[in-house]
């Protein structure tokens, strides 16, 4: 199975994990792959490489009874 990566993706599988293999810090690889601060914080703690979703995993309406 191939992964489509978004067009504008600043990172992709190949560069998330060179940012994991690099030992720098997130600021120091912000400035390196060029990138923001959180974006390489995120990926430094992952434990994958891989993109999550991004749907909603807890619907949060209320339901009337009628509605029901």
């Amino acid at each position: 199975m191939s992964t489509r990566i978004h067009p504008q993706a600043r990172t992709t599988p190949k560069i998330r994990q060179e940012i994991k293999a690099s030992g720098l810090t997130a600021h120091e690889a912000a400035k390196v792959f060029n990138i923001t601060k959180a974006t390489a914080a995120k990926w430094l703690k992952r434990d994958d490489v891989q993109d999550r979703s991004h749907r909603a995993h807890t619907l949060h309406t209320t339901l009337s009874a009628a509605q029901e």
